[in-house]
C-alpha cells in the first residue's frame, strides 16, 4: 500500500514471525546523490538567483525531490525494521519518515505554485451556491486522494493515481495516513501478532473518505523564504 507520493513501486514479501505479510517498497530510477550534488549547486546560486521566480520554483522542487528520495529510503528501512522485528530500528525510521513529511510541506508552503489551497479554492469559485462549492470541493480533495469507488475493506484502484507534492495535502493528508500505518506496525511487533492489514484499509479507507468530505482550510499564500528554508534542510539532512 501507498504511504508516499511515488510513481513506482514494486511488491516485496517480508516473512515476520510465522506470517508472510506484503509491502510495497519505493523505486527510484536514479542514484540520489547527483541529485543531492545538484541541489548544492542550486542552493551555492542562491545569492545572485533568489529574486527570479522561475530559480525559486525549481529550487522547491529539486530539493522537495531529493527528500522524497531520501524518504523512501528511510520507508525502506522502517519496513525492513519490521521484517526483523526490530522496534528500536522502526520506532527510529519512523520518526524520521514522519519528520521528513513535515519538512517537505513546509518547503513547499514557501512557493505559491505547490499549494493545496490554491487547488481547493479554484474548483469552489465556480460553485454558484453553497451545495456546489462543498460538491466541487469534494470533487478537488477527491480527485487527488482516494477516488470514489472504494468498498469498506478495498480502497479504489485509482487511489493516489492523481497525488501531488502540495503543502497542506501532505501535512494534512499523508501524515496523518502515514502515522496510523507505522504505528499499526510498532503496535504489532510490541504485542508480538500479526500486522492487521484488513484493519488498516479499513481505517485507512474511512480516514481518507472523512477528508474527502472535509470542509477545513488551507493556505492560498506562500510562506517563509524558500531559499532559506531549502538551505536549512539541506543542512539537516545532507551535509
Amino acid at each position: 500500500m501507498l504511504l508516499w507520493a511515488n510513481s513506482n513501486e514494486h511488491t516485496r514479501l517480508l516473512g515476520v514471525g510465522d506470517t508472510i505479510t506484503c509491502f510495497s517498497l519505493p523505486h527510484s530510477w536514479y542514484n540520489n546523490e547527483e541529485a543531492i550534488n545538484a541541489l548544492k549547486l542550486f542552493l551555492d546560486a542562491g545569492k545572485e538567483l533568489d529574486g527570479i521566480p522561475t530559480y525559486r520554483y525549481d529550487l522547491v522542487d529539486l530539493t522537495r525531490q531529493t527528500l522524497s528520495k531520501l524518504a523512501n529510503e528511510v520507508y525502506l528501512s522502517a519496513v525492513l525494521a519490521y521484517g526483523s522485528r526490530d522496534s528500536n530500528s522502526l520506532n527510529s525510521h519512523s520518526r524520521k519518515f514522519l519528520q521528513l513529511i513535515e519538512d517537505i510541506d513546509e518547503l513547499l508552503g514557501s512557493d505559491d505554485n505547490f499549494l493545496l489551497g490554491t487547488w481547493l479554492e479554484s474548483a469552489k469559485r465556480l460553485a454558484v451556491n453553497e451545495n456546489e462549492s462543498e460538491q466541487y470541493e469534494w470533487n478537488a480533495r477527491t480527485q487527488v486522494t482516494m477516488w470514489y469507488d472504494n468498498t469498506k475493506y478495498k480502497q479504489s484502484q485509482l487511489h493516489d493515481y492523481a497525488n501531488k507534492f502540495w503543502s497542506g495535502l501532505l501535512k494534512g493528508y499523508y501524515l496523518p495516513r502515514a502515522s496510523m500505518y507505522l504505528g499499526g506496525m510498532a503496535k504489532s511487533l510490541e504485542e508480538k501478532r500479526e500486522f492487521e492489514l484488513t484493519k488498516w484499509r479499513r481505517e485507512w479507507i474511512e480516514y481518507s473518505n472523512r477528508w474527502q468530505r472535509s470542509r477545513d482550510s488551507y493556505s492560498v499564500e506562500a510562506r517563509g523564504d524558500a531559499l532559506a528554508i531549502a538551505n536549512s534542510l539541506y543542512r539537516k539532512y545532507f551535509a
